[in-house]
């Protein structure tokens, strides 16, 4: 009888918390990272130590647009303890690819969820390694053969902070993963803009900026704040869209 009646405690409760879930309002945080001065023009990588590489590639450390746009900048959430939506469920283990493609990483920069696999593929006529070298999991190297399938890997814990891969290789290939518990974080296109669905409404979340080739993106302004010195700022989040604008970050933090 006991187990019974502690039983249906149980289920009440999970049903409680289901519904709380499922009547809580969510918001959206959209903007745009732009690139505040006189963008560079990416240099030219010498392919050339592999003939297999036909293929004309730049530097992607930092890449703007015509407009503007900052490209591979990352916003992800900081508080710690926040509900995840119930939508997020129906991803929460799928597999996302770390591709060797084209003699480079793609996608450049990747969020990857702890509850998801990780999928290093290659699909170059040339051989591969993946080095991905953490600091609170353990590091891997696996050699990748051309036409080989790809190998599987999960992480166990979250990283504090973005996770760079690389090729031994062609030691010009690189990228970066993004360990999380959460869904909450996001990458920009190759026009500067992000979105984050689905953030519980009604309470002031704290968020993280940062890019490769500037650490935290400190300073920044956008529409109605600008972020501290560790690229952190806090929003109330509303339901529905919470858009930041452009996200204006200076040329002179690009070193």
């Amino acid at each position: 009888m006991f187990h019974f009646i502690k039983f249906n405690a149980f289920l009440t409760i999970a049903l409680l918390v289901a519904v709380s879930a499922q009547g809580a309002e969510w918001g959206t945080v959209t903007g745009r990272f732009v690139f505040d001065g006189k963008a560079p023009t990416p240099a030219t990588v010498d392919t050339s130590k592999d003939p297999l590489c036909k293929v004309k590639l730049t530097d992607e450390d930092l890449l703007v647009d015509d407009k503007g746009g900052l490209a591979n900048a990352v916003i992800a959430l900081k508080t710690k303890g926040v509900a995840v939506n119930p939508a997020y469920e129906s991803s929460a283990k799928e597999s996302v690819e770390l591709d060797n493609k084209n003699c480079h990483f793609e996608p450049h920069v990747l969020v990857v969820r702890t509850s998801q696999t990780l999928l290093l593929k290659n699909s170059d006529p040339t051989g591969h390694n993946t080095n991905v070298q953490s600091t609170s999991n353990d590091g891997i190297n696996p050699i990748l053969a051309a036409g080989s399938d790809p190998l599987k890997h999960k992480f166990a814990k979250a990283e504090v902070r973005p996770v760079k891969v690389g090729c031994n290789i062609h030691t010009w290939m690189g990228a970066w993963l993004i360990v999380r518990t959460d869904p909450y974080a996001a990458v920009s296109d190759k026009t500067g803009t992000f979105t984050i669905k689905d953030l519980p409404a009604g309470k002031e979340l704290e968020f993280g900026l940062w890019h490769e080739k500037a650490g935290y993106l400190r300073n920044a302004k956008f529409t109605g704040g600008t972020t501290d010195s560790k690229g952190n700022f806090k929003i109330k989040i509303k339901p529905g869209e919470n858009n930041l604008g452009d996200i204006k970050v200076s040329s002179s933090i690009f070193k």
